[in-house]
């Protein structure tokens, strides 16, 4: 009893983050998933469904989860990543973002276009395919990665960072990205 002191207990909800954010790290994703779908579910971007192994969107949301991998801590979490549950027509812009990197910089737009012919040819969209048409189009046009990949990913996600920009694309597929694309240029 000696070390017991008079003052209260503390409570210290940074500790309880990084306790749920470990432990939640650790869960299968199964496990994510089911403690995830709710969410989605009460927000709309998925089916309300009992049985959600059987719903098309679980996919969607496994793959969200895995490449979100530590930035979901809590299971709510999950909300942050809108930008791919929502239409295609329906993405919403961070408003600075969105002109710093599209509407003051006619050289990236302009980039974007060329880049977005190319991604349409691709045969294959996933991460890899798309990750060596950027740096075989970045080559092709003497830039550097950062004069194109900031512009992509506001116009694809409509945020300033994100993860993976290619598992951004790969997760999107090929007609949901190009949709967001053209959907930009078409705001500039």
């Amino acid at each position: 009893l000696a070390r017991v002191t008079k003052a209260p207990a503390s409570f210290d909800p940074q500790k309880l983050v990084a306790f749920q954010s470990r432990w939640m790290h650790r869960l299968p994703l199964e496990q994510k998933v089911a403690m995830c779908w709710p969410y989605l579910a009460s927000a709309g971007w998925v089916d309300d469904a009992q049985d959600m192994s059987k719903s098309p969107q679980v996919t969607r949301v496994q793959q969200v989860i895995a490449a979100a991998d530590d930035r979901i801590k809590l299971a709510g979490d999950i909300l942050e990543f809108d930008d791919f549950f929502v239409a295609d027509s329906d993405l919403q812009y961070d408003t600075a973002a969105f002109d710093k990197r599209l509407k003051q910089d006619s050289v990236a737009v302009e980039l974007l276009r060329q880049l977005r012919k190319q991604l349409s040819e691709l045969d294959e969209f996933t991460a890899t395919s798309t990750e060596a048409c950027l740096k075989q189009f970045v080559e092709s046009q003497g830039i550097k990665f950062n004069q194109i990949i900031h512009a992509l990913r506001v116009s694809v996600t409509g945020k300033a960072v994100g993860f993976g920009m290619f598992d951004t694309l790969a997760i999107l597929g090929q007609s949901s990205s190009l949709a967001r694309i053209d959907r930009a240029l078409s705001l500039v």
